[in-house]
C-alpha cells in the first residue's frame, strides 16, 4: 500500500541516521521487507530533499557497500515553512490518503487532524478534494448497464425541488459536459427521455424496465414548460437569468423552460424584478410561499 511505502520512507531517516554503517540485510530485517526492497527504498531517498534539489539540497546517502551512511538528514529536521503550492499538494495528497485507507483505521483521526492543521496554517481550505464527486462503486454499476444495456433503479437528487425520488431507467450514453458527467437515459418512471447528473444519483441497482423502443418515442430531452413574464426592473440582471434576447418596457414575454421548479425559484429569486403571468398554477404555488415566509418573519420578529 502507498501509505505502508510512505511510512517506511520517513522512518528510514531518523533510523539510519541513529545507526550509522547499518547493512542493508539487517536494515531490511528491521522494517520486514527484502533487501531488494530496502535498496529501492535508498535510492527513493537518495532523490530526496530540500527545495533546490541540487547535490548540496539532496540527501547525501551511501548504500552501494551493503552498508548505509547518511550525511546531511538532520537539515531536514529543521522547521520550514510552507508556501501555497506545497500546501495545496499536500491538502490533495492527503485527501487521497483519507479515500484509500479503510473506514475502521486508526491513520483517519491523525490525517484529519493534518488536514485541520495545515488549513488553520493557511489560506488553503480543507475541503480541498482530490477524489471524484462519483463513486467508484457508483460508476461501476453505471458502466456495467451500459455495457449489458440492461435497467437500473437510482435513488436521484433534484436541485430544483430538493428532493430524492426513486427512478427505474435505462442507461443509454455517458457523457462530460463543462467538468461535469451525466447521464443520457430513458426514464420508465417519466415515460420520456431524461439527462441525470452522475454527482446527483445517490445510488443504483439493477432492475427490469419494459418500455417501447425508443425509435417510437418522443426524442425531446427535455419537454418544455410555457410560461409568460413582464420584467419590472433590472433588465440586465433578469435578461441573463430568464436568456432573454432583449427587452421590451411592459412587454409580456413568452419563454419555455425544462422544469416548472426551475420558474417557481427564479420568479422568487428576482425579488420582484420579474413578474409570473402563467401559468396561473406556479403563480399561485409563488404566492403561497411568499405568504408562508411572511408569517415565519412576522413570527420571528414577535418572539
Amino acid at each position: 500500500m502507498p501509505i505502508v511505502h510512505t511510512e517506511r520512507l520517513l522512518a528510514l531517516v531518523p533510523y539510519i541516521s541513529t545507526h550509522q554503517g547499518v547493512s542493508t540485510s539487517d536494515l531490511a530485517a528491521m522494517f520486514n521487507v527484502s533487501v531488494a526492497q530496502i535498496n529501492n527504498d535508498l535510492m527513493t531517498l537518495w532523490m530526496c530533499g530540500l527545495p533546490g534539489y541540487t547535490p548540496l539540497e539532496l540527501m547525501d546517502l551511501s548504500f552501494e557497500s551493503g552498508f548505509v551512511t547518511i550525511h546531511n538528514a538532520p537539515t531536514l529536521q529543521s522547521p520550514r515553512s510552507l508556501n501555497s503550492d506545497e500546501i495545496v499538494a499536500l491538502l490533495f495528497g492527503l485527501d487521497l490518503v483519507l479515500d484509500s485507507i479503510s473506514k475502521d483505521s486508526s491513520l483517519i483521526a491523525n490525517v484529519k487532524e493534518l488536514i485541520e492543521r495545515l488549513s488553520n496554517k493557511s489560506p488553503i481550505h480543507s475541503r480541498l478534494r482530490a477524489t471524484n464527486p462519483v463513486a467508484g462503486s457508483l460508476r461501476a454499476i453505471i458502466e456495467n448497464s451500459l455495457n449489458k444495456k440492461s435497467a437500473l433503479k437510482i435513488k436521484y437528487h433534484s436541485l430544483y425541488s430538493d428532493t430524492y425520488s426513486d427512478r427505474i431507467i435505462s442507461p443509454l450514453e455517458m457523457y462530460s459536459e463543462s467538468g461535469v458527467e451525466y447521464l443520457l437515459s430513458y426514464c420508465g418512471t417519466a415515460k420520456a427521455f431524461r439527462t441525470f447528473r452522475l454527482d446527483r444519483i445517490a445510488s443504483a441497482q439493477s432492475a427490469t424496465l419494459d418500455f417501447p423502443s425508443h425509435s417510437n418515442q418522443q426524442t425531446n430531452l427535455n419537454p418544455d414548460v410555457a410560461y409568460s413574464i413582464k420584467v419590472i426592473e433590472r433588465s440586465r440582471l433578469m435578461k441573463e437569468r430568464f436568456s432573454i434576447p432583449e427587452i421590451q418596457d411592459t412587454e409580456e414575454m413568452q419563454l419555455n423552460s425544462f422544469s416548472e421548479q426551475w420558474i417557481l425559484r427564479s420568479i422568487c429569486a428576482s425579488s420582484g424584478s420579474a413578474q409570473l403571468l402563467h401559468p396561473t398554477q406556479i403563480r399561485l404555488e409563488i404566492a403561497e410561499k411568499a405568504q408562508l415566509l411572511l408569517e415565519r418573519y412576522r413570527q420571528a420578529k414577535s418572539a
